[in-house]
């Protein structure tokens, strides 16, 4: 591989986001075609908006000015097609990161995702409720800062509060009315001062009160103008490639350091502090995940996670010593890295047997395996809170806090609390359970937990918390396996091929002459094995019922299928209309019974909104 011998390969340097995005608007900077597509979810983009806004390391950038021999160029995704000018530089890693931000504060159009566009603003409201003074260990950006997702059908924009509407944003008198800043205008001076200063009049209602107004523009210049600042000049590393340099040691350079397309862990950055403390953070949690591996085949094993737990135990545990001192409970990424090798060390143990018990309590839970597992971030909480009750009390104990462990857990699953803020939930739920167990008041998610039970004729996706919990809680009632081979186990799903697969199959409703978007939501769904829903195929529910009763006797099938809370013979009768009503009702009952509060009854609205999942791979 041939490369320059004189002066130097590359130049370091840094650059601000408001040169780099309006570079990227312009044109001005491309990337190579041979890049991947952008491929972020919105959370992660959501996470590097905080990481920006607090100015913490988020990577460095790999440039090179276009050499007009070089790499055909494209532009970034959201800012048009083709290029419109002559771009100067290319990026060679960074494009995850800067397309995420490009599309999420200076696009009007938003962030676009697999066909579904979100829109991501900051609650004005709570940043300027949440000083320095009164915020008591949160962080006001991070709680300001949300996503909402378009409409797929009607294009319009509303938040949700857990399950429940909030309010619209489909307008800019909408935002305003909300106090909902939408960052792409951190970059558009004209409409950021027409927002602010609308805004501000409706604090005054209306009055010409200039002296109040003035009052309200101090705290703007106090409390929200320092975030959008921090956005606007946010500065990365950059390291330059000399434009000479040849294209092979370019792909190499490329291959090298972008073979993932994922941000860089705070694991890794724990190591290197720990290694430095001649603790070697890596080998302990190559050690650890073999350990637990097979203990825990439903959940993936991550090293941030464990770490996470680790600060939840050693927070709560200084909080109870030192009563006297106001110690929040956190487990946020920058509290991972203030932690120490004799942190790391004692509570390492005995997070491990809090795993364990874990492992115990997710698999009689019906987690069979990571594909119906609800959210890979609530083993924080969880694993913390075994382990906590272990350390503190020992395992006799444990047993007797399961039944509220378990109504936390499946109020954490049903109200997709852990879909969005997860430190922030997870550290909450830590202390309030525990406090719970010991006899305290009852956590919040559970205290205040409301169902939309209309959700569940609206569901179609397998990647829907709601839905994997359906799934997992029919499990955790002893579902059977439809083939006759006994009560669901991780095992059996295995073995037998189990998937999520239509009750009242989909063509047997063409020949019926319905047309029904239920059903492809999760009430006409189930776990049956591969073997099984071949031989149902598209036929009529009451073909396949009468087969299979004769293969394995009418009792023994008619209690297979009310075990997944369907009624054999309303299912036989190929009533369609009979059947979803009754297996609703059967799946909200089931909800209510492991998460008391309020599980409302079905609305039966006339027009349904259903998320539909492009990769379905039932029959």
């Amino acid at each position: 591989m041939n490369v320059p011998i004189e002066g130097d390969l590359f130049t370091p340097k840094s650059e601000t986001l408001d040169s780099l995005l309006p570079d990227i608007h312009k044109h001005k900077i491309a990337l190579p075609n041979f890049q991947r597509a952008w491929i972020w979810e919105p959370e992660m983009v959501r996470d590097l908006l905080v990481s920006v806004a607090y100015r913490y390391p988020a990577g460095s950038l790999l440039t090179m000015p276009i050499n007009k021999t070089g790499f055909a160029l494209r532009p970034f995704e959201g800012s048009g097609d083709t290029l419109k000018a002559s771009p100067t530089h290319m990026i060679l890693d960074g494009q995850q990161r800067l397309t995420s931000l490009y599309q999420s504060l200076f696009q009007p159009d938003g962030v676009k995702r697999q066909g579904r566009t979100h829109h991501f603003y900051l609650d004005i409201p709570v940043l300027l409720s949440l000083t320095s003074e009164s915020s008591n260990g949160v962080q006001p950006f991070e709680v300001a800062l949300f996503f909402i997702t378009e409409d797929r059908r009607s294009g319009r924009k509303m938040r949700y509060e857990g399950l429940k509407p909030r309010y619209e944003l489909d307008n800019f008198e909408q935002e305003v009315e909300a106090g909902a800043f939408p960052l792409h205008l951190v970059y558009n001076n004209d409409g950021l001062a027409r927002w602010k200063e609308r805004y501000l009049l409706k604090l005054t209602n209306g009055t010409n009160d200039l002296q109040h107004f003035m009052a309200l523009n101090n705290q703007w210049e106090k409390l929200i103008l320092p975030w959008l600042q921090r956005l606007r000049t946010y500065r990365f590393p950059v390291v330059e490639l000399n434009e000479q340099m040849p294209l092979g040691a370019i792909c190499h350079i490329f291959e090298k350091v972008n073979s993932t397309g994922v941000p860089l862990d705070v694991f890794d950055l724990c190591n290197a502090i720990l290694w430095a403390q001649g603790f070697e953070l890596n080998k302990r949690w190559g050690v650890t995940q073999l350990q637990l591996k097979d203990k825990l085949p439903m959940q993936p094993l991550s090293g941030t996670q464990f770490l996470q737990g680790l600060s939840l135990l050693d927070s709560l545990n200084r909080k109870r010593a030192e009563q006297d001192r106001e110690i929040s409970i956190n487990c946020r990424k920058q509290d991972l890295m203030v932690m120490n090798r004799q942190t790391v060390e004692k509570w390492w143990p005995i997070l491990v047997d809090g795993y364990k018990e874990a492992a115990k309590f997710m698999v009689e839970h019906g987690i069979l395996a990571q594909r119906i597992l609800p959210y890979t971030t609530l083993i924080v909480p969880l694993s913390a809170i075994f382990a906590d009750i272990l350390q503190r009390k020992g395992s006799l104990h444990v047993g007797a806090a399961w039944p509220k462990i378990n109504r936390w857990y499946w109020c954490s699953v049903f109200s997709q609390r852990y879909s969005s803020q997860v430190e922030t939930a997870s550290a909450k739920d830590f202390e309030q359970v525990l406090n719970w167990i010991d006899g305290g008041d009852t956590p919040d998610v559970v205290k205040t937990f409301v169902f939309r039970s209309d959700y569940l004729q609206e569901i179609t996706s397998i990647r829907n918390a709601i839905y994997k919990g359906i799934l997992c809680l029919l499990a955790q009632n002893h579902a059977r396996d439809f083939g006759g081979g006994g009560t669901l186990s991780t095992a059996l799903f295995f073995d037998t091929s189990q998937d999520h697969h239509h009750i009242f199959p989909t063509d047997s409703l063409k020949t019926l002459k319905i047309s029904d978007p239920r059903s492809d939501t999760i009430v006409n769904k189930t776990l049956i094995s591969s073997s099984v829903n071949r031989s149902i195929g598209g036929r009529l529910p009451s073909l396949y019922v009468n087969e299979w009763r004769t293969k394995l006797g009418d009792d023994l099938f008619d209690e297979i299928l009310k075990s997944h809370k369907v009624d054999p013979d309303i299912l036989a009768s190929n009533n369609w209309e009979r059947y979803v009503n009754d297996r609703r009702e059967g799946l909200r009952n089931l909800i209510s019974s492991v998460c008391g509060g309020i599980v409302q009854p079905f609305s039966d609205m006339n027009e349904l909104e259903v998320e539909r999942d492009d990769d379905l791979r039932d029959g």
